[in-house]
């Protein structure tokens, strides 16, 4: 699945398909209205008439149990699949499992002779109807790792046998078409296109063999730093410093995360190109690395920096300035946008 975070529009028109069941089949009991504004869990159609539209897998499962005659099926629905992806992956493989079934679901109903039924009940909404948000609006915790160092004076001083890690704020995040805000104090400041494994589970000192189970899905990252504050962890935690998205897709969908192609551009031009192949560490052996430091916890981030490699060697450093218009393309996992703003003057 491709597992999205998305508002509802607040200026939309109400729409006689954003109703209640009982609208489109009486003797159901009613669910309570869809709020426009509200944050909710989807997953995107793939194919067909609604190709693009999102489900609202919560709202699709309550609606599945009242035609199944279950008691309660929002409360219901709210126990197995919440409407926000941290919820979600807190509750384990469970609560993914069922999230695939609301998705099914709505598929096969959508396909259905009670499709006009169902897109009253508000468990589909187009696409031009809601704003993606960041998949996960606040992880736990994000752990980068970087094939490169981040201050020039730092190289010579780190085990080369084990992968760089370094810690970023997970109040920098923001999602896809957000803005990324230059800070004030900073002249300087760069970018590294690369993927982001999200964990589903709690995991303490796995094996890089059994690491990529821990994972529930993979999104396009972009880790935004500045050499000019006052130390690394400052420099990579500014806010909107962590742009993730457009959205996490589940480990079924990859067939290899160790072999995605990651692709940056800023204003039109490709300053970056490189495989997770070419990576002195793999994804799994990254994880594992990590988890022999901390104990990593479902919703955790971790964000991969890619190999050093542009389109042109030799070419300097491209810093970010006001307008930049940011790209990050990850093979399979879609294409995050984010444009770049310098503060304004008093």
């Amino acid at each position: 699945m491709h597992l999205v975070t998305f508002e509802r529009s607040r200026a939309r028109k109400a729409r006689k398909v954003a109703g209640s069941l009982s609208e489109a089949v009486m003797g159901f009991e009613t669910l309570e209205p869809v709020r426009p504004g509200s944050r909710r869990l989807g997953s995107v159609v793939p194919t067909g008439t609604y190709a693009g539209w999102l489900v609202d897998l919560n709202r699709a499962l309550a609606v599945k149990l009242a035609y199944d005659d279950v008691g309660a099926p929002e409360v219901e629905a709210d126990s197995m699949v919440p409407s926000d992806m941290l919820s979600l992956l807190r509750l384990g493989p469970a609560a993914l499992k069922a999230a695939r079934t609301a998705f099914d679901f709505a598929i096969a109903t959508l396909d259905c002779y009670n499709a006009p039924d169902f897109l009253r009940t508000g468990a589909v909404e187009p696409a031009d109807h809601v704003k993606l948000c960041a998949p996960l609006s606040r992880p736990g915790k994000i752990i980068g790792a970087s094939h490169a160092d981040f201050a020039a004076e730092a190289s010579g001083t780190r085990d080369p046998a084990a992968p760089r890690l370094f810690l970023k704020a997970s109040s920098a995040v923001i999602g896809p078409e957000d803005q990324i805000a230059l800070p004030r104090d900073a002249r300087r400041v760069g970018f590294r296109g690369g993927l982001a494994a999200v964990i589903g589970v709690r995991t303490r000192d796995v094996g890089a063999a059994k690491a990529l189970d821990r994972v529930a899905g993979y999104c396009a990252a972009n880790d935004v730093w500045s050499p000019d504050l006052e130390d690394e962890s400052i420099g990579r935690s500014c806010d909107t410093f962590a742009p993730i998205g457009p959205w996490l897709v589940t480990t079924d969908e990859i067939s290899d995360p160790a072999d995605l192609g990651i692709r940056a551009s800023v204003a039109g031009e490709v300053v970056q190109c490189s495989r997770t192949k070419d990576m002195r560490f793999s994804i799994a052996q990254i994880i594992a690395y990590a988890s022999k430091i901390m104990v990593l916890e479902a919703g955790d981030v971790i964000l991969i920096d890619p190999p050093s490699e542009v389109v042109t060697p030799g070419k300097p450093q491209r810093w970010l300035r006001d307008g930049d218009l940011l790209e990050i393309e990850v093979e399979s996992l879609g294409r995050l946008r984010n444009y770049v703003t310098a503060p304004k003057s008093d």
